[in-house]
């Protein structure tokens, strides 16, 4: 008969050794990374392929690239941490898309509207979020 373990396995007790901000910080920095190899990945695909399908569906892709990037960030910040992965989520998120708009509005030298602003927030805050439930379960 086997013997049963009554020890209780508490691994949340082991310290981390990286601070929130700067887990908040590398997971924008693979957000901003990850979204620029993506860019260049859809850039290749566009000069070899002549098709009319991704110039009408570029501003879907666009926004797969945004989201799947804040996403991928998200889940490397909450991996590293291993807890509140809400709030880390929705902070990579929400200074991703605050560093991209303002970008755009920088290169553009166009304003943007508060629809469109509060669209990319929401989407934003709700891609840093879902990557912050799924990291602190990896």
């Amino acid at each position: 008969m086997a013997k049963i373990s009554r020890r209780m396995h508490n691994y949340s007790d082991t310290p981390r050794s990286v601070s929130i901000p700067l887990a908040i910080f590398k997971g924008v920095i693979v957000s901003i990374t990850s979204s620029l190899v993506f860019a260049l990945f859809f850039a290749l695909i566009s000069m070899v392929s002549d098709s009319n399908y991704i110039d009408k569906y570029l501003e879907y892709i666009v926004v797969a690239i945004t989201l799947t990037s804040i996403f991928i960030g998200s889940v490397y910040a909450t991996q590293q941490i291993e807890s509140k992965g809400l709030i880390i989520g929705i902070t990579v998120g929400l200074i991703y898309v605050l560093f991209s708009v303002g970008i755009g509005m920088e290169l553009g030298q166009e304003p943007v509207s508060l629809l469109v602003l509060g669209n990319k927030l929401a989407a934003g805050i709700l891609a840093g979020a879902l990557g912050g439930f799924i990291g602190v379960n990896l």
